[in-house]
């Protein structure tokens, strides 16, 4: 694993949770994935408040760093994934081929 880009966020993330107890079981996968889901839900929340967008940032930053942990407990490579992920996008067609306009 390179120790370069999200790798190194993501090993900052895994020590704080470490740190202040939250597991990092891969047996708790369906947690971390709704712990995931519920911050996302915040920020919807938070903007559909009208709260100011740092709350919405606040709170997507907050699914971030439980994405990162989940792929640090299911040792993955963030930065491979994400370089990867990239390629595959770029090479697809506008808007994934949906017809413009419609």
């Amino acid at each position: 694993m390179r120790d370069e880009g999200l790798n190194i966020k993501m090993r900052q993330v895994r020590e704080m949770a470490d740190a202040k107890g939250f597991s990092s079981d891969p047996a708790r996968i369906w947690e971390m994935l709704a712990l995931i889901h519920t911050e996302v839900s915040e920020a919807t929340d938070a903007y559909k408040k009208g709260q100011p967008l740092d709350k919405v940032g606040e709170e997507l930053i907050d699914a971030v760093i439980r994405i990162l942990h989940l792929l640090s407990a299911l040792g993955l490579d963030a930065e491979e994934l994400f370089e990867h992920k990239m390629e595959v996008n770029w090479s697809r067609p506008y808007k994934y081929g949906t017809v413009r306009g419609g």
